[in-house]
């Protein structure tokens, strides 16, 4: 997908930030739904030293890391760290959970291409 002239000559900057059809981790997206689409966009503030629950997602979502340091840990242990500014594009079916390690809130916006009656994310064990 390209940005097309609706910039040209307006002063206007576009940055991409990432184009990708594989997660951080390198594995593949899933199809989108065929039900009807629906597109959430959620603002996460993580206090520091905070962790979420474990779960997975069976629907496409990706985000940026507004400020401070998100890692993702993955059932397996491993891990990866996201900073202020980089994009993230979160695993399908892999239990993982997110941590804020850092003395300051790390914001997250997150992007979750779905579909009706489907759930942001799914909950597991502990």
């Amino acid at each position: 997908m390209t940005q097309k002239s609706e910039l040209e000559n307006t002063g206007i900057k576009s940055e991409k930030l990432i184009e990708t059809s594989t997660a951080w981790d390198g594995s593949a997206l899933p199809n989108y739904p065929q039900s009807a689409p629906v597109i959430s966009i959620y603002k996460y503030t993580f206090p520091p030293h905070t962790v979420t629950n474990p779960h997975y997602h069976n629907v496409i979502n990706c985000g940026v890391v507004l400020s401070g340091t998100l890692t993702i840990v993955c059932k397996d242990g491993s891990s990866h760290d996201f900073h202020a500014g980089e994009p993230l594009v979160e695993t399908d079916g892999e239990i993982h959970h997110g941590e804020n390690r850092g003395d300051v809130d790390a914001v997250v916006l997150m992007f979750y291409a779905g579909g009706d009656d489907m759930p942001l994310s799914i909950p597991t064990e502990k």
